[in-house]
Formats: C-alpha cells, structure tokens, sequence
C-alpha cells in the first residue's frame, strides 16, 4: 500500500530501507529526541548511536501501512516491523513531530 507521507518522513524510511545512516541522522533536527523501548534519546549524536546499535541487533525492514495527521504538524504512521526479533512482524505506531522541515521528536509505541 502506498502511504502520502510528509517529504522528511518519507526521507526516514527510505534510509532506514537502505541502510543508510547519514542520510537517516540528516532527517532530525540538531535536538531532536527519539523515545524507543523505555529509553529516549537527545540530540543527532544519540540518534546516531541508537540506531547503530540497532541495526547491530536487529535486522528489519519498516513499511509505512497508514498515515494520520494529527494537531501540531505531528503525525502517526502505523508501521509493520518486520525482522530477527522476537514477535516479528509487529505493527508499531511512529508519532513524528515535525519543526524546520526535520523531525523534531520521534516517539515509537505498540
């Protein structure tokens, strides 16, 4: 299913689909924070070190299923996860906050 993403939040998933990891760093403001599994993560420096351990961990792919906008240039993506990990596929809810063109914050939910 093809999903109308916001041109950032398009640019998110396809580096994430191409492993690229400047490209998918380039995508969050200077202080951009990301919330994942109980943890939340300040700034491009921390980002970069998140999402290298990862990909360590895990190999994934993350397909953008819906898309609905919500109040303050927010939206929620309902993603399908799919991987070497446990549970896999697993559908997860990505509320990006959008400030400058970037992601602002990211906080990824069941």
């Amino acid at each position: 299913m093809a999903v109308d993403l916001p041109d950032v939040i398009d640019r998110y998933f396809r580096a994430v689909d191409d492993g690229d990891l400047d490209a998918f760093v380039a995508c969050f403001a200077d202080t951009a924070t990301v919330a994942d599994e109980d943890r939340l993560h300040e700034g491009r420096a921390a980002i970069r070190a998140w999402r290298e351990r990862t990909t360590a961990a895990y190999s994934y792919t993350a397909e953008p299923v819906g898309v609905t906008p919500q109040a303050g240039d927010s939206y929620v993506v309902l993603t399908r996860v799919s991987g070497s990990f446990p549970g896999s596929p697993i559908e997860l809810r990505y509320r990006f906050t959008l400030r400058d063109d970037l992601i602002g914050a990211l906080d990824i939910r069941p």
